[in-house]
């Protein structure tokens, strides 16, 4: 695919999407996603292009970033002024990036003629402790702590059979493990279904590594599991969770995903619901581990009835129109969120995760071409919005 250069004269109008640079050409990644917005720009007569942090020039406030010809099927490198809008998609994996994206952050907040689409959700126990503080979510909250030691973990071990490890800031289900106590020495109960074969053992792992390779190990004793955990946490923040059976009757993980964005009136709106099932034997459901996507009307039907299902989708659609506004009034400006809920095998509702940089590739497993497509448009036509509120 051809890049070409070409200046724009300053004064334009413009949405810029900041994404992590990499070593690509072009320097970033989901380059179709990143198309199909900057198409979607064209229609809504706005422009739209993808930089990332170190391509700011601070001294002449302009950016250098990229635009995609549908004419010639290519990107196109440009110089823009400082966009007016900056949707922030900045995943990293290296402090490097992290430190570049901390410091264009800082300098586009303090900047008066940009606005973020949407100001980023910081971590998932700042989601958690939200949302305790609201007596409507309370309780289907699973219990969460910081993974502040090992002795944190020994201590939730003595008193539960079981606990969830997950990156504070982690996504596709990297990173996530399942620890539990066994028949051997030292253990309470035999594992549970689907958890590793390891007769006799004192504690059994089970999950997915930081590059979403599968994970399974077993330990004579809490001081071999410690080590070994300790070197897998590393440095890296880490949670501990409630362990809830979120299991489908053929034994298969699986969660509900709901997508919630602002519209081109500033409203919330949900742009789609499905559930997304763990391959065979998995401790998570995303589909990028293998998984697969369904509609959630039918596999809740096929799980508890069609009566029950019925009532367990009216209530994930309330509160999928309740947590956004919640969230927003506590945190500030959001644009759209990936809402992650639980149904437990007793068919109780759990709110698990919530994310302010959702995916949306459920729909393209769901071959749902209208919500598809409206996943993409609604933050361009949000940030049309913003502009306008602007003029």
């Amino acid at each position: 695919m051809m890049i070409s250069s070409l200046q724009v004269p300053p004064g334009s109008r413009a949405v810029g999407i900041m994404t992590t640079q990499t070593d690509d050409h072009p320097p970033f990644a989901n380059r179709g996603f990143y198309r199909r917005l900057c198409l979607s720009g064209q229609r809504a007569g706005l422009t739209v292009f993808v930089f990332t942090p170190p391509a700011i020039d601070w001294t002449r406030l302009q950016v250098s970033g990229y635009t995609f010809d549908p004419s010639g099927e290519e990107w196109i490198l440009r110089t823009f002024p400082l966009p007016a809008v900056v949707y922030d998609r900045c995943f990293f994996t290296t402090r490097r990036q992290y430190a570049d994206y901390r410091h264009a952050l800082k300098r586009l907040k303090e900047h008066g003629s940009v606005r973020l689409l949407s100001h980023g959700l910081r971590g998932k126990l700042e989601v958690q402790r939200l949302l305790e503080r609201d007596s409507r979510f309370a309780a289907l909250l699973p219990h969460t702590e910081a993974l502040r030691s090992m002795r944190t973990l020994a201590l939730w071990l003595e008193h539960r059979r079981e606990a969830v490890l997950k990156p504070q800031g982690g996504s596709q289900g990297r990173g996530v493990l399942l620890v539990q106590r066994g028949a051997g020495p030292g253990g309470a109960s035999a594992p549970a279904p689907g958890t590793v074969n390891a007769a006799g053992a004192a504690f059994t792992v089970r999950g997915r590594d930081a590059r979403n390779r599968r994970v399974e190990r077993a330990f004579a004793d809490a001081g071999a599991l410690l080590r070994w955990l300790r070197r897998f946490v590393a440095q890296r923040p880490y949670l501990l969770q409630q362990y809830l059976l979120l299991q489908s009757r053929e034994g298969d993980a699986y969660d509900v995903r709901a997508l919630v964005q602002k519209d081109g009136a500033g409203r919330w709106q949900l742009t789609g619901m499905a559930v997304r099932r763990g391959q065979g034997g998995s401790l998570t459901s995303n589909v990028h581990g293998g998984g697969t996507a369904e509609p959630a009307a039918d596999f809740l039907a096929r799980e508890f009835g069609q009566a029950k299902a019925a009532e367990l989708l009216r209530e994930l659609m309330r509160l999928s129109e309740l947590l956004p506004e919640a969230l927003e009034s506590n945190h500030g400006r959001l644009a759209e969120l990936g809402i992650d809920f639980g149904v437990d095998t007793g068919g109780n509702i759990w709110i698990l995760e919530v994310n302010s940089k959702p995916g949306r590739s459920i729909f393209t497993y769901l071959r749902d071409v209208k919500a598809q497509r409206a996943s993409v448009d609604n933050p361009v036509r949000y940030a049309g919005y913003l502009l306008q509120q602007r003029m």
